[in-house]
């Protein structure tokens, strides 16, 4: 299974989809990369997910949205 990185926007329903990994350790660097690059902006998190496909990762990021309170 691939992982998937997104940044989830706390103050949006937005969420930006960076990209799909077949490594783990690529879409750490990517997480990382992206993280330090977000961080300007608070109102965002980047988070790495494992999922089956991309609908799945989706679904996932809308989990975490509810398991954190946002919209």
């Amino acid at each position: 299974m691939p992982y998937y990185v997104y940044a989830i926007h706390t103050n949006s329903r937005l969420s930006c989809f960076y990209g799909s990994f077949a490594d783990y350790h690529d879409a750490e660097v990517c997480e990382r990369e992206k993280q330090g690059f977000d961080n300007s902006q608070e109102s965002s998190f980047v988070t790495l997910i494992y999922a089956e496909n991309q609908t799945h990762a989706e679904q996932k990021v809308k989990q975490l949205r509810r398991e954190r309170g946002l919209k």
